[in-house]
């Protein structure tokens, strides 16, 4: 019965807040993001087309994502890094994987900024 009434309670607030108003507000995060990605040398974004949910998958060069995650991990950022359910497709293209950074509607463009303030970080200690 817990479940079903917290689902209940998170289906309430994300009506009282508007799923339009959530869908537009995580697009202009992923635009923000994707701009101020595009900042740092040698990242290259991956999936980078309209219409797509606020979730950025990119590689610096030749540094690998793991590493990259785990510096910007201990800088206190949450990212992702791996083949994100796609290892088939990485390998065709012999991707080692990526970083993959996600946006919602509880996130905000200084935190973005803060994220790539440490990815600039990670990618000055390992080149």
């Amino acid at each position: 019965i817990a479940g079903g009434i917290a689902l209940g309670a998170a289906v309430d607030y994300l009506n009282d807040v508007g799923m339009d108003h959530i869908a537009a507000y995580e697009h202009e995060l992923l635009d923000y993001g994707t701009q101020q990605l595009k900042t740092i040398e040698g990242l290259k974004i991956f999936g980078d087309v309209l219409n797509k949910a606020a979730v950025i998958s990119f590689n610096v060069t030749t540094l690998h994502p793991y590493d990259i995650g785990t510096i910007v991990d201990k800088l206190g950022i949450a990212v992702r890094t791996g083949h994100h359910c796609a290892q088939p497709v990485m390998e065709r293209y012999q991707v080692p994987g990526t970083v993959r950074a996600s946006f919602a509607f509880y996130n905000t463009k200084e935190e973005i900024d803060i994220m790539v303030q440490a990815l600039q970080r990670a990618v000055s200690m390992l080149s």
